[in-house]
C-alpha cells in the first residue's frame, strides 16, 4: 500500500486520524458568542461538508481558524508516511516563569480577598530553533507518546489535549472534565483537589444539561494520559432535537478548567495578569461537519510553531490553598510532552 503524505490538518487519537485533503478554505469567524455559529453557517454555504477549526480562548478575541477542507480521510495513522525529517538544535529563550509568579500572586490575592473562587493562570515558554521546525516530526512524536490525547493540527498549533471538551455524534454528547494534576496518583489526594476538581466538573454539568434530554454524569475517576495523571469526571447523554455541536461549544466554553469561577471575573483577570495573549491556546479545537455533529479538546500540551520559533503553554488552576511551588511544579509537568517531542528534555 502508498503511504500518504504527511498531512497539514490532522486530528489523531487511538491510532485513528482524520486528515484534511485537498485546498481548504481558510477564514477568522470573528470574536463574541456567536463565532460559532458563524462557523457552522459558512460551512454549509460553502458546499463542501467537513472543517477543522481552532479558536481563541478569549471570545473576544479575533484570530480563530477555520479550514474547510476539499474532503476528510479517516486513515489509520501507520498508513501516513514516517517524517523523513530531523529535529533541529533548538533552546529555551525565555522559560515564561517571573510573568507566571507575578500573575499567580495577584491571583491569590483575590482569591483571599473572595473577588474569585478558581482562576487558571497560564505560563508561555519561547524556544528558538536553528532552523525551520518540521511540524510533521512533533505530530508523529506526540501521536507516539500520547496516545490516549488527542493530537491535533491546525494551522500552526500542534499539541496533545486529553481533555474532551465535547463531543457530538449520532445524537449523543459526551464530555470529559479534567482538573487536579500530579505524576502520581496518590497526590491527587487532597482537599485542594478535590475542590478545584469539583468547580471544573460543576460547570460543565450546569452548562451542558441544556442540550441533553437526560444526562449521566458518571463517578469520579483517576485518568492517567502518558506521564501524568488527572482527577476526572464524563458526561454522556442524548442531545435534544436540532442540537448542533456549536450550540453546545458556545455553551461550555471557558470552563473552570481553563478560566476558574465565577467565569467572566477570571477571564477578566487573566487578561490583565498574564503577559501576554494566549491566542488559540486553551480555546476548542477539533473538527465539525455540515450536519453539525463534531469533536473538540480543549487547546491543552501545546504550542505555536512560527518558522523558527515555538511557543508553548501550561496553566493551573488557582484556588485557596494554592502552593507557588506546587503550581510551578505543575506546569513543569504540563510542558513535558511538548519537550520531549521537540527533542528538548
Amino acid at each position: 500500500m502508498t503511504k500518504a503524505a504527511q498531512p497539514n490538518l490532522a486530528w489523531i487519537r487511538h491510532g485513528r486520524a482524520l486528515i484534511g485533503r485537498g485546498p481548504s478554505q481558510g477564514f477568522d469567524p470573528g470574536a463574541g458568542p456567536l463565532r460559532y455559529l458563524r462557523a457552522l453557517t459558512a460551512l454549509r454555504k460553502s458546499g463542501r461538508q467537513f472543517a477543522m477549526a481552532s479558536f481563541t480562548f478569549d471570545l473576544e478575541e479575533r484570530g480563530s481558524v477555520i479550514e474547510m477542507t476539499e474532503d476528510v480521510v479517516d486513515m489509520d495513522v501507520e498508513e501516513i508516511s514516517p517524517p523523513d525529517r530531523a529535529l533541529p538544535d533548538g533552546r529555551i529563550v525565555s522559560d515564561g516563569a517571573a510573568g507566571w509568579q507575578t500573575a499567580m500572586s495577584a491571583a491569590l490575592e483575590s482569591i483571599e480577598a473572595g473577588t474569585i473562587q478558581k482562576v487558571v493562570i497560564a505560563r508561555q515558554v519561547d524556544i528558538e530553533f536553528d532552523s525551520e521546525v518540521p511540524v510533521e516530526v512533533v505530530v508523529d512524536r506526540l501521536r507516539a507518546s500520547e496516545s490516549d490525547s488527542y493530537t491535533f493540527q491546525v494551522k500552526g498549533l500542534v499539541g496533545a489535549s486529553p481533555e474532551l471538551l465535547v463531543s457530538l455524534q449520532d445524537g449523543r454528547i459526551s464530555s470529559l472534565a479534567l482538573a487536579g494534576t500530579a505524576s502520581e496518583a496518590e497526590n491527587l489526594v487532597s482537599d485542594k483537589m478535590d475542590r478545584e476538581h469539583a468547580l471544573s466538573s460543576s460547570s460543565v454539568e450546569e452548562r451542558i444539561k441544556a442540550h441533553t434530554t437526560s444526562l449521566d454524569v458518571q463517578q469520579r475517576t483517576v485518568l492517567r494520559f502518558g506521564d501524568i495523571n488527572h482527577l476526572a469526571t464524563r458526561f454522556v447523554g442524548p442531545a435534544t432535537t436540532g442540537t448542533t455541536v456549536m450550540d453546545v461549544l458556545g455553551s461550555l466554553h471557558p470552563t473552570a478548567a481553563v478560566s476558574g469561577k465565577p467565569p467572566d471575573a477570571s477571564t477578566r483577570m487573566i487578561r490583565d495578569v498574564e503577559p501576554r495573549s494566549r491566542g488559540r491556546y486553551g480555546g476548542p479545537v477539533g473538527w465539525f461537519n455540515a450536519d453539525g455533529d463534531g469533536e473538540f479538546a480543549i487547546a491543552l500540551r501545546c504550542g505555536l510553531f512560527a518558522d523558527r520559533t515555538v511557543t508553548l503553554y501550561a496553566g493551573g488552576g488557582i484556588v485557596a490553598g494554592s502552593n507557588v511551588d506546587f503550581e510551578f511544579a505543575e506546569t513543569e509537568l504540563k510542558l513535558r510532552p511538548m519537550l520531549k517531542a521537540l527533542g528538548l528534555q
